[in-house]
């Protein structure tokens, strides 16, 4: 999971102009006229909020960072459910119907991460994960209700948001391909990290094979970008230092927006290429 800056796409026009009529309308069909019977949401559904969407995550599951885009459609995805909510504790309650068309709670999401499925993983009996409409909060008595703003609940939120969080501080990777709370978190982003990797179901088989491979892949190019720079430190020959760039050009191409797995390619640059780059500003 990695930081998505949500201000780099304009917020789609339908959003804009009929989000607000519609909360009325729900509020009305559930408060004021005490339907409980599902209220039908339409302006989140329209395709220019799909593009956008798709536009804003390159193509990519918000939370596993998988393509989507390739192989089946994208789920639009609300992270505060707008009809109910799964606290994780006693009956389903209503959702948060008043942020069904708020551009700032809608991501795009896989079928795996966004609807609650049986997965196996890579040790272990499978699980059952996927986020759907589950919204924990570690206190209660903060959840957020029509009218109020959100600034309490955020305290105590218990689900990664990768439009406001910062994942890439969050997570760290192993070669094998497991995902895990980075270490030295205090315990309140311990227990974020640990339940959205088990809610949107990081842990799974397909992922963690996915991720094993990526790291194969990254390791090999920090591999050619190290003898690079080892032989022309030993040598200043310019030939050999073309041949470093264009080795750093290549790991550029696996760190583009749009390629998979960002978090780990990041997390692992970082800990092996540091060096070099320390070295590299230091001759500059």
């Amino acid at each position: 999971m990695i930081f998505i800056d949500r201000n780099k796409e304009p917020k789609p026009t339908v959003l804009v102009e009929d989000a607000d009529d519609e909360h009325l309308a729900a509020h009305t069909h559930y408060v004021v006229e005490g339907n409980d019977d599902a209220f039908n949401h339409k302006s989140y559904q329209d395709k220019q909020v799909k593009d956008a969407l798709i536009r804003l995550f390159n193509g990519k599951c918000a939370y596993c960072e998988s393509k989507i885009t390739i192989t089946s459609p994208i789920d639009k995805e609300h992270f505060r459910p707008k009809t109910k909510i799964n606290t994780g504790v006693g009956p389903r309650i209503r959702g948060y119907y008043w942020l069904a068309a708020d551009w700032d709670n809608l991501l795009s999401a896989c079928a795996h991460c966004n609807r609650t499925g049986t997965h196996d993983i890579a040790q272990g009996e499978p699980i059952v994960a996927g986020k759907l409409d589950y919204f924990p909060l570690s206190d209660e008595t903060k959840r957020a209700s029509y009218g109020s703003d959100l600034e309490e609940e955020e305290k105590v939120r218990l689900l990664i948001n990768p439009c406001v969080d910062k994942p890439e501080k969050l997570f760290r990777y192993t070669d094998d391909g497991a995902i895990l709370p980075e270490q030295g978190l205090d315990e309140k982003d311990d227990q974020k990290v640990k339940t959205s990797i088990e809610t949107f179901g990081l842990r799974r088989s397909e992922l963690h094979k996915e991720r094993r491979e990526k790291w194969i892949d990254v390791e090999v190019q920090i591999e050619r970008i190290r003898r690079a720079w080892n032989e022309y430190s030993a040598t200043l020959d310019e030939d050999i230092l073309d041949r470093f760039h264009f080795e750093m050009n290549q790991l550029k191409r696996i760190e583009s927006d749009d390629k998979e797995y960002l978090g780990l390619v990041r997390f692992l640059v970082k800990n092996e290429l540091s060096d070099i780059k320390n070295d590299i500003a230091e001759q500059n």
